[in-house]
Order: structure tokens, then C-alpha cells, then sequence
């Protein structure tokens, strides 16, 4: 895409100019392009999907997933087009350490879980990146199912094993793709999109930066900790979510090349999207009031009276200290919270755990990421959480 291509807008222009003084040249026009870039593969898909009879489409989707056959009978090009290059991956495409950087990534539950929730909040602080979740509802009035649900979709991509063609995370993962084309194809309907404000919607950029998250925030977090990972250990994670993000439809020049360079596209985005506006503050409110069900551990009859009193200053507790963590990372000027309570005490806890595990007495790794996943899973059974992530053909929630 040329820069002609690109609508102006002179406080993005201005944001454009600042981020330049900050980061690589290289990586901000990446960004800027992004914006105003989508994934046009599954786009087509989804289309075709549309034009097939209710249920069709998905059910051809399974036979796809399920046999590992990117053309069953009577799909459309469109879906062979899709899964062939993902079906047969690159040449830089390793399973091995793939499988080795989700054990490694799952070293320490607490980094997982609250880098996974910051990088929610990410999403939300930015004016224009937050648009998608503004307009499709479930962002604002499901804040807590939209939680399980992604936390559901983590678990299955990041097991160790399971993200080769035909493993759960791998399916998973295509099916989160269909979710975000679902919303993109509702909002250009819609006619209330601002192209020129807000980019396209779910554009490339926002979903690059969305696993560089993924990727980023949990390492940041190992840091903070004082657990480091050696140069092998960080580059087996940034395979693991290099892979990811291809999977999810980011573009070849905006995948994780490097950790440095995953780091120079996000920090170029914080700087080049939108302040925080309105929705920012709507979106927030609604994860500080009902990001968690804490109720649903009690017995059914409990749980409706007790909502209103258990989610609100739970959920507060939880978001809002997950909020004060990470916004260091999603502000180019931010400092490290080194001192903040959860983390000094995560700390301790850390240590004590390092020592153990350089001892041998945790476990292999594989055995470390077993006990640690299981940490998120036993705490969304014991809430009655989303059993999966978001089915597609849900995927579409009106505003109201």
C-alpha cells in the first residue's frame, strides 16, 4: 500500500512524526500500513461463507480442521486458499521448539495471567484500536465471559504440542481467526466504520500487536520477577508466538522477526493510535465492575444475589491492580512498577520457585508448564467459566 493510499489525519500525522523521533522509520511505516490493511484471505472466506446455506460453511470449516483437508467437498476455493500455506507450513516453522517455547512461556503462571490481562487492556486504551470491541457489545456487556473465552483460547494454543496441523491449538486458533473476519464483516455493514479515523477494522497492525503482547508483556513481567530466560529460551517464545500470529493472519512483515523488532512495532503503535477517548473509559468501567463471576463458585442458588456484591469489588481488585501493572508497558515513558505490592510479593514467591526448579526439584519443563497452566484452568473450572473460546457463528454481538 502507498502512502497516497493512506487517509490523512493531521493529529495521526502528528503522532506519526513523534513516533518517528522514537523508533525505527522502518517499523513505523509497518505500522501505519497495517492500519489500513486487513486480512483479505479469510475476508473471502467469510463471504463465500455467507453466500452457503445456515450452518454450512461451519460445518465444512469442521470437516476441514478435522481431517486436515483444506478443500472437503463442496467448499469454496476460498477456504482451500486459506488453509493450504497453514496446513503445510514454512520453512521456518520449527514444532519442536514451538512446543518448547509454550513450556518455557508457561514458567510461571502469574506472568502468563496477568500479561494475558493487560494485553485485554491494551486493546481497550487506544481510541481507535478499541472501536471493534466498542460496537460488537460483548466487550462492554459479556466483559467476564469475553475473558473466559479468550483465556480458553490461550490454554488450547499455548499447550505444548498442540499447535502443529490437526492439534487442538492450531483449530483453535483458525477459529479465532473466522471470530475477528465475523466482526470485521458486521462493522463495514454496520455504515458507522470511520475508515479515515480508525483504520480498517481489526486491521493488521492491531493484530500484530495483539500477539506481540502476548508475547511481550509475560517476558517483561520474567524480568520484573528476576526469573531470566537465556537468548535460546527467549527465541523458542518468540517462535511460539511468531507461529501464532501467523496462524492468526498477521502479515509476514509484521510477524515477531526478532523480540527487538516485535518491541519496535508495538512500541511505534502506542504511539501512532488514538489517545484514550469515551470508550476507553466505558470498556474500562465494564471489566472494574464485572470482568470476573467470582459468584459461580458458590451453589446455584447463591449466585444471583450475590453477583452485584462479589463482582464488583473483585473484579476491581483483580483489573485494576492487572491495570497498574502493565501500564508501564503500553507507555513508551513508563517505568517498571518494581515496587507495586503484587509484584514485590510474585517476587518472593518467584525466587523461592527458580531455586527449586534450578534444582531440579520441579520438575522438567514440561512438567512446570503442566502444573502452571493448570493454575488458569482450575481457577476458570472453579468459576463455571466458558467451557471454549468464542465459537464464530456467535461471534456477533449488536450494540446496544
Amino acid at each position: 500500500m502507498t502512502t497516497a493510499a493512506i487517509p490523512f489525519d493531521p493529529a495521526r500525522a502528528e503522532r506519526i512524526g513523534r513516533a518517528r523521533r522514537r523508533v525505527p522509520e522502518d517499523a513505523v511505516d509497518r505500522v501505519v500500513r497495517g492500519m489500513f490493511r486487513t486480512d483479505t484471505v479469510i475476508d473471502a472466506v467469510v463471504e463465500d461463507f455467507a453466500n452457503l446455506g445456515p450452518g454450512t460453511g461451519w460445518r465444512l470449516l469442521g470437516e476441514a480442521l478435522r481431517h486436515r483437508d483444506p478443500c472437503p467437498p463442496g467448499a469454496p476455493d476460498s477456504l482451500r486458499d486459506l488453509l493450504t500455506p497453514l496446513m503445510n507450513p514454512p520453512d521456518w516453522f520449527d514444532p519442536i521448539q514451538i512446543r518448547r517455547g509454550a513450556e518455557l512461556w508457561w514458567r510461571f503462571a502469574p506472568a502468563v495471567i496477568i500479561g494475558m490481562g493487560g494485553t485485554l487492556m491494551t486493546a481497550y486504551r487506544f481510541g481507535d484500536l478499541n472501536k471493534p470491541q466498542a460496537m460488537n457489545s460483548r466487550s462492554e456487556t459479556m466483559a467476564a465471559r469475553r475473558y473466559e473465552e479468550t483465556s480458553r483460547w490461550v490454554l488450547a494454543a499455548t499447550e505444548p504440542g498442540r499447535l502443529v496441523p490437526g492439534g487442538t491449538g492450531f483449530d483453535a486458533t483458525i477459529r479465532i481467526r473466522f471470530v475477528h473476519a465475523m466482526v470485521r464483516r458486521h462493522l463495514r455493514k454496520s455504515g458507522a466504520w470511520r475508515r479515515d479515523a480508525w483504520g480498517e477494522p481489526i486491521h493488521t497492525t492491531g493484530m500484530a500487536v495483539t500477539a506481540h503482547a502476548f508475547l511481550l508483556m509475560p517476558l517483561a513481567l520474567y524480568e520484573l520477577f528476576d526469573m531470566p530466560l537465556s537468548s535460546e529460551e527467549l527465541e523458542a517464545i518468540r517462535q511460539l508466538w511468531c507461529w501464532i500470529g501467523c496462524l492468526m493472519g498477521v502479515p509476514h512483515d509484521l510477524l515477531a522477526h526478532s523480540i527487538d523488532d516485535a518491541e519496535n512495532i508495538s512500541r511505534a503503535a502506542t504511539v501512532i493510535f488514538a489517545p484514550p477517548d469515551a470508550d476507553t473509559a466505558t470498556l474500562t468501567r465494564a471489566l472494574l465492575r464485572g470482568g470476573l463471576r467470582p459468584e459461580r463458585i458458590l451453589p446455584q442458588p447463591l449466585r444471583r444475589a450475590t453477583a452485584p456484591i462479589l463482582r464488583p469489588p473483585i473484579s476491581t481488585l483483580v483489573w485494576g491492580t492487572t491495570g497498574r501493572t502493565v501500564t508501564a508497558y503500553s507507555d513508551p515513558d513508563g517505568t517498571p512498577p518494581r515496587n507495586h505490592p503484587l509484584i514485590l510479593s510474585l517476587r518472593q514467591l518467584a525466587r523461592v520457585r527458580e531455586l527449586l526448579r534450578r534444582n531440579g526439584r520441579l520438575g522438567a519443563d514440561e512438567h512446570i508448564a503442566t502444573t502452571q497452566r493448570r493454575v488458569l484452568s482450575s481457577a476458570l473450572d472453579a468459576m463455571r467459566a466458558a467451557p471454549a473460546p468464542l465459537d464464530p457463528a456467535r461471534a456477533v454481538t449488536a450494540k446496544r
